[in-house]
This record gives structure tokens, sequence and C-alpha cells, in this order.
């Protein structure tokens, strides 16, 4: 038995090994040590509470090209206080790191909207641990951003946090974007990204208030919205009928043709159907990602006014 357990752990050696092309692969067996690409000499340490993060965090920096160094304008990692700097200097905390989202938002861009935010208004639904806001914000906008999951929510406090100087623009809630009404949302102790309120679960979940477009511009006293940016797996068709997203120069939606009970949300179909009928007559489709799914089940809409 033990020669098998030997046998197994040199095989997912070898298997990290080729996966994200480090040296000192004895550190994965002893789940501690530094790591390093085998593409630089830049080392990420790592032992058994954050080895899941720095693993997430190789396979990045492989999967993407995407090169770490001491050096402005570079990706960043300091092992002692566990925080990635994106190369805009943005801090994030490394817990619970998503590559494909990080991806997404820095490296593919997906949420540009202008080459110039200042002084702008952006509503963002779905915000994570905080990197879509910060994201705006680095460019200058007023973020509004909403995120119902606990554990995500947590996150991103701690990660606007971490940036004073752009924290300053961002107002960030525990709240759903809906209807104005309370929900159970259900709670992701792995902060994987993919909460969802029609979520089929067995974990606990969190009476949590949701709110529609509407109340957020009165409560927040909002007036001339520049952009609302919504990735709320599948509450967009809901949010869609929100006459208040009419008020909006550009909508962002992300949108996941889900089935509840047996039945779809929407369509992609519905939702452009209802733009066109506030007025938005440039939009287009496209994929976010480079994951395997038909622009007719998933993708993102965008679209903007004359």
């Amino acid at each position: 038995m033990k020669l098998l357990n030997a046998y197994i752990r040199l095989r997912h050696m070898i298997y990290q090994r080729y996966m994200y092309g480090v040296g000192n692969n004895f550190a994965l067996l002893k789940n501690r040590g530094k790591l390093t690409l085998k593409s630089t000499d830049f080392s990420f340490e790592f032992n058994k509470k954050n080895k899941r993060d720095v693993k997430n965090l190789l396979f990045f920096a492989k999967r993407f090209g995407v090169q770490f160094k001491n050096k402005k304008g570079y990706w960043n990692y300091n092992s002692k206080k566990n925080i990635i700097v994106t190369p805009q200097g943005i801090k994030f905390y490394l817990n619970h790191f998503e590559p494909y989202i990080f991806s997404e938002t820095f490296l593919s861009d997906i949420h540009f909207s202008d080459f110039n935010l200042d002084n702008k208004i952006v509503i963002q639904a779905g915000g994570f641990i905080g990197d879509t806001a910060l994201y705006y914000a680095y460019r200058g906008a007023k973020v509004y951003s909403f995120e119902p999951e606990i554990n995500s929510y947590r996150l991103a406090v701690e990660n606007i946090k971490l940036n004073p100087d752009l924290s300053k623009n961002i107002v960030m809630k525990n709240y759903a974007v809906g209807k104005d009404e309370n929900i159970e949302f259900p709670v992701d102790p792995n902060v994987t990204g993919g909460a969802s309120a029609y979520s089929v679960t067995k974990n606990k979940t969190i009476n949590t208030r949701s709110v529609s477009i509407s109340t957020i511009l009165k409560e927040f006293s909002i007036k001339n919205p520049f952009l609302l940016d919504l990735d709320i797996k599948g509450k967009e068709f809901e949010v869609i009928k929100d006459k208040a997203v009419s008020e909006f120069e550009i909508v962002r939606i992300e949108y996941a043709t889900l089935v509840v009970d047996g039945k779809r949300s929407g369509s992609r179909d519905d939702i452009i159907e209802v733009l066109k009928k506030y007025g938005f007559d440039k939009i287009r489709i496209y994929k976010h990602t480079d994951g395997a799914y038909d622009l007719h089940e998933h993708g993102t809409i965008e679209a903007h006014k004359d």
C-alpha cells in the first residue's frame, strides 16, 4: 500500500510539473516550500494553507503566459503578505484566487467601456471578490457594486480596503440584484464565483436583501448613470424588465439561459428585444471566455445608445 501511495504521489508530481512547468517539484510532495516557474526566476512560496491558491496562480501564469516580476508594469506576488498585484498596481489577497475570472477582467479586458470613465457612474452586479469594482474605479469611475454571496462579499471588502486610493470611489453592498424582496441566497464556502439564486445546493443559505435597479438609483440618489454591468447568473431576465435600465448609456449583460424547475429563465433574444425598446440601437453579442458553449445559451450582450 505504501508503495502504491508513493507511486500515486509521484504521478501527481509529474502531472503538476507538466501542468505548471515549475522547478523544485519535491515541494509539491511536501506541500510547502518554493516553486519557481521555468520561464522566470520568480519564486512562489507556499504551504498547506495556501497551496491551492498558489497553484492556481501558477496555472494562471502558464495558461495565459503571464510574467511575474518584482518590477513595475508586471504581475507580482508577495508571499509574506499573500497579496498579488496587477500590472496596474491593483492589490488583491490571493485567497480563493480564480484564474479564469482574473483573466477575463485583467487580460481579456471584457469590461472595457471607454478610455475615460472619470466621474462616470457604474452599477455593477455580481461583484465577486471586488475585481470588477476595482477595475472600474482604476479607470476613474464611481462604482456601486453588489455581491449577494457572503464569503465573496467579505473578501471583496478586504480587497477594496487594500486599495485606499480606489476604495473612495467604490460602494460595495451585500445585496442581490433583481426584484425588491428578500431571498435565500446559497453560501459558497469555496468562493468559486458561480453562486446563483437558482443554484441547487446542499449548502446553507442566508436571507439576503434583493434590490431592483430602480431602488438602487433612488436609494443612492444616482442621476445620469453611465454603465450597467450585470453578471447575476439568470437574474438578468428579471432585471431587464425594470424600465430604469433605459436610463443608462451602456448596458453589458452576461446571460445564461438557465433551466429553473424544468423551464428556461429566458433567451438572449428576450433581452435584446427589451433593450431595443429602451432605445439601445447598437448591440453586439460575444464570448467572454474560451469555454465550450454556444452563444444561444451563454455569452455577453453589450448595448449602446447613439
